[in-house]
């Protein structure tokens, strides 16, 4: 072949070619908007169907990570992150609508990991691919971390080596660093819980969750008042009162572990206000009142307990516990006569009352009051239980037991 013809066919074939692969290039982009306008329109087993029949016409990088983020994100069932089933939702279901019910699902087998492994063996700075390799195994860590065919802490450390590969990447996102915190906070990680929370709030110094969250980091690195700083923000950008109770909680924990019992009271005392159904709060303010010696209050706060489950003998099990613990037992004589005046009207309450009245004047020797107790629980109970109910089984065996005491 002449210098001419070669001059002249060399910029023909690379003509050939760049308008190939342009064609190319245009197919695959035009295969994946496809199915991102499917996904758009939630035909999430319509956009699955689409993408494998034309997985050949797309770069297989894309179409894997494609796969992926259709299973990870839009599966209607999974069987332990390895077989998925998809649905096309109708006019007015929601995808938690789809995974709550029932039915057969043509379940698709696919391999995450594995299919994420090959892009990365193929194109290592592929950032998405290690994103989503890390949303995997984050996923199966809340899922399925208890039966799944790796230990647990390997299945984090996946989660945090592959994130963190992203993040080395260049992907930098509140999401990324809001994940490896909490995978690192499961893991006692504190040190680097703090760090990634740091960063998580630069993209959203709004979010509650990372006040409170590093409060538990500090606390446990003995941070204390770091960790109440953090623990009294998360109370203050919270607006559902439950999480804002929860804080209190917590805010109330690091103030004892700091020996400031008034403190504590007082961010107990607001996440009860917070959250009123919520035991820890009695439950913990009973202990602290007995151990600074505020009797009247811990009676107090022993009433708002038993207020919340008074049929429940486990609760006056409870608190006749807290007192016996530091030998004031006797306190709970004035709590039982205010709580049976509290409940009159109220015979299983009362009848439990009773009950556990006897109970504590056992303990203290005074068996003639626990006789009479259990008498007067005995015809409580009568008035809402049937007779075969096992408390009157065990009120006749106290009630043996304390006539052979008296007659000793």
């Amino acid at each position: 072949m002449t210098t001419a013809k070669k001059t002249i066919l060399l910029p023909f074939i690379l003509m050939i070619t760049s308008l190939l692969w342009g064609a190319e290039n245009r197919q695959n982009e035009n295969i994946l908007d496809e199915i991102d306008r499917l996904i758009a329109n939630r035909q999430y087993q319509t956009a699955w169907t689409t993408l494998h029949d034309r997985a050949e016409a797309l770069e297989t990088g894309d179409m894997i990570l494609k796969k992926t983020e259709l299973t990870l994100l839009y599966y209607t069932k999974t069987n332990l992150h390895q077989m998925f089933a998809f649905s096309d939702l109708k006019e007015g279901e929601n995808l938690s609508d789809a995974r709550a019910g029932d039915g057969n699902f043509d379940f698709k087998l696919f391999d995450p990991a594995g299919a994420l492994s090959l892009v990365i063996s193929s194109e290592p700075g592929r950032t998405e691919a290690y994103f989503w390799l890390g949303e995997y195994y984050y996923q199966v860590m809340n899922l399925y971390a208890e039966v799944w065919d790796k230990p647990v802490q390997e299945i984090r450390s996946l989660v945090l080596a592959n994130f963190k590969m992203a993040v080395s990447l260049g992907m930098e996102t509140e999401e990324i660093y809001s994940k490896m915190a909490y995978t690192e906070l499961l893991s006692a990680n504190w040190e680097g819980a703090l760090k990634d929370l740091e960063k998580a709030l630069i993209f959203n110094p709004g979010n509650p969750s990372y006040y409170h969250d590093k409060a538990v980091a500090s606390l446990n690195l003995g941070h204390h008042t770091d960790a109440l700083a953090s623990a009294r923000q998360a109370m203050e950008e919270y607006k559902n009162p439950f999480y804002k109770a929860d804080s209190a909680f917590l805010a109330s924990t690091i103030a004892l572990h700091m020996g400031e019992s008034g403190t504590a009271e007082d961010y107990l005392v607001k996440g009860a206000a917070y959250s009123p159904d919520d035991y820890r709060f009695p439950d913990r303010l009973i202990r602290l009142y007995l151990n600074d010696g505020e009797y009247e209050k811990a009676r107090k706060a022993a009433g708002n307990l038993f207020a919340l489950y008074p049929d429940n003998p486990a609760n006056c099990t409870t608190i006749i516990q807290y007192f016996y613990n530091i030998g004031k037992l006797e306190e709970t004589e004035l709590f039982f006569t205010e709580q049976l005046d509290k409940f009159s009207g109220n015979p299983a309450a009362r009848g439990n009352l009773f009950f556990h009245k006897g109970i504590a004047a056992k303990y203290r020797g005074l068996n003639t009051q626990a006789l009479e107790a259990f008498e007067n629980a005995e015809d409580e109970f009568k008035k809402s239980y049937a007779p075969d109910n096992p408390v009157f089984a065990a009120i006749d065996n106290m009630r043996a037991e304390l006539r052979t005491l008296l007659q000793e």
